[in-house]
């Protein structure tokens, strides 16, 4: 019995922390999450992240398209995440009408 009320308040204090976070803006991504995330290296990969975050503040661009985008990119196994972060973040934003993305020509 001593059991059953230890599993029931271990399950109840996990229910209760982990539960009802994903609305919280800690868990929001930030610039320098995105940035640690893809391994940028130089000026103008920073810069870039820095200008769609700005924007994403602004409600120029949605927060879901680029977190999206980030995580794929994340699990590309390759070197260039970053780059297969800007093509990709410029492409969907393109096909979607969403401006405040830098666009380049990228075909």
């Amino acid at each position: 019995m001593l059991r059953h009320y230890a599993i029931c308040a271990l399950v109840l204090a996990w229910l209760t922390t982990v539960g009802a976070t994903p609305a919280r803006a800690a868990d929001r991504l930030d610039a320098e999450q995105i940035k640690a995330g893809l391994r940028t290296t130089s000026l103008e990969e920073q810069g870039f992240v820095d200008r769609v975050m700005i924007n994403v503040d602004r409600g120029k661009v949605p927060r879901k398209l680029v977190e999206s985008v980030f995580d794929w990119a994340k699990r590309k196994a390759s070197k260039r995440k970053f780059q297969y972060f800007k093509y990709g973040l410029i492409k969907l934003a393109k096909r979607l009408g969403i401006e405040g993305v830098d666009v380049v020509d990228t075909d």
